[in-house]
């Protein structure tokens, strides 16, 4: 109950967001999720898992809103977000299970077994795998593990495995990717910047939705970017120290520039001659 567009009126990115211009394949996150996504963004508190697998850090709700916080306590309507302090009429809370940008998986799904979840378990399932194509599983089946087969041979004395769905088992599953997460993570007005050490080939993750306008480099050689978990990016690295860079271009912008300059031109020769004749 705020504002939807707070976090752009304040320069940080932020999944609550009212326009019209999103990429189609937000819609299609939304969809798979069983959340509505018309031209706003708005997932309930049910759907808590979405916040940190798209990498959000802070609640900020109006003091006197009540759609995220019990108005009476001034507790939060989700688990794992703590107060930090109030701002202009704002009460701020802190996620706990907050994962910076740049993250990897041990394992995958895909998508026969991902539509077998409930929707409002899927942003769940995509903290414990990752979720590829056919033909990206056959591309990295050498890196990842296959989560389907995990739960088939589930041992309880494993604790790096996680195939439960309750809290404690959500906040394990955050706290092993924010382990892998960016070293760091810069944006500009082309893109953004992350660096990231891997101990291992991996892919990299970023809850940035994918859009064709994107290229992508690592390490500055022209990189393939996987469009995963529905409707986000990742690339391939190495082991070791990469630089990834994203940039970001409109498609069709240099096609409508050339255009835009030929038609021009012809236009001023057309004036010409009409003044001459």
């Amino acid at each position: 109950d705020c504002v939807d567009n707070t976090a752009m009126f304040l320069n940080y990115s932020g999944i609550n967001a009212f326009h019209s211009i999103v990429p189609a394949s937000v819609m299609e996150f939304y969809d798979s999720i069983g959340v509505e996504r018309s031209v706003a963004s708005r997932p309930e508190t049910d759907y808590f898992a979405i916040r940190p697998l798209l990498s959000v850090k802070y609640l900020v709700n109006r003091i006197d809103g009540d759609d995220f916080v019990n108005v009476e306590t001034k507790e939060p309507a989700m688990y794992g977000y703590n107060y930090i302090g109030t701002q202009s009429g704002y009460y701020i809370y802190e996620n706990e299970n907050y994962i910076p940008y740049g993250f990897s998986y041990d394992y995958y799904v895909n998508q026969q077994f991902y539509e077998e979840y409930r929707d409002e378990s899927r942003a769940e399932l995509m903290l414990k795998a990752i979720l590829l194509s056919d033909e990206q599983i056959e591309k990295y089946k050498h890196i990842l593990k296959d989560f389907e087969q995990l739960l088939r041979e589930y041992n309880p004395a494993d604790e790096e495995a996680s195939i439960y769905f309750d809290y404690e088992s959500l906040s394990n599953d955050c706290a092993k990717l924010r382990q892998t997460a960016a070293i760091s993570f810069e944006t500009n007005s082309r893109g953004f910047t992350a660096t990231v050490e891997r101990d291992r080939e991996n892919l990299v993750f970023f809850s940035i939705p994918y859009d064709e306008g994107w290229s992508a480099t690592v390490n500055g050689k022209e990189c393939e970017i996987e469009k995963v978990n529905v409707g986000f990016m990742a690339v391939a690295v190495d082991s070791g120290v990469s630089e990834i860079r994203f940039n970001y271009q409109n498609t069709g912008l240099s096609l409508g520039i050339t255009v835009t300059a030929a038609t021009t031109f012809v236009f001023i020769i057309y004036i010409l001659i009409s003044i001459a004749y």
